[in-house]
C-alpha cells in the first residue's frame, strides 16, 4: 500500500474535521451513513443540516494517533485511528470506508466509538 494513499486518507480525514459544509458536500458520498459517537445515527442530509448551525473550525479539533488505512479494493479503503479532543478530552476510537467515485475519494460509511 503506499504511502501516498496514506497521506490522501488523513488528510481527507483531517480536512472533514474543520466542519466545512463545502466539505461535506464533496467529500460524503450521497450514501453516506455515519454512527456517531454520540449514538446517533447520520445519513449526509442530516450532516449538512447540522453545518447550518455550526461555524466552521480553523484548526482541526483533535489529537489523532494510530491512524492507518486498509485496501478493500481497488476503490475501498478502510481508516481506523483513535482522536482525543483539545477542548474535553474526550477519546474516541474511529473507522471510516472511503469510495472512489470518478476520481473523488468520498466517506462512505463513519464511526465514532467513545473510549476512556
Amino acid at each position: 500500500m503506499s504511502k501516498e494513499l496514506h497521506e490522501i486518507i488523513l488528510n481527507l480525514e483531517k480536512q472533514l474535521m474543520h466542519y466545512r459544509k463545502e466539505d461535506f458536500e464533496k467529500l460524503l458520498a450521497n450514501d453516506y451513513i455515519e454512527y456517531g459517537s454520540s449514538g446517533k445515527k447520520y445519513d449526509k442530509a442530516l450532516q449538512l443540516i447540522f453545518l447550518n448551525d455550526r461555524a466552521p473550525l480553523n484548526y482541526i479539533p483533535f489529537i489523532i494517533t494510530n491512524f492507518k488505512i486498509k485496501l478493500l479494493s481497488s476503490d475501498f479503503v478502510h481508516s481506523t485511528y483513535c482522536t482525543k479532543s483539545i477542548d474535553d478530552g474526550n477519546r474516541s476510537l474511529r473507522s471510516s470506508i472511503w469510495k472512489l467515485n470518478d476520481g473523488q475519494w468520498q466517506m462512505f460509511f463513519h464511526q465514532g466509538t467513545p473510549t476512556k
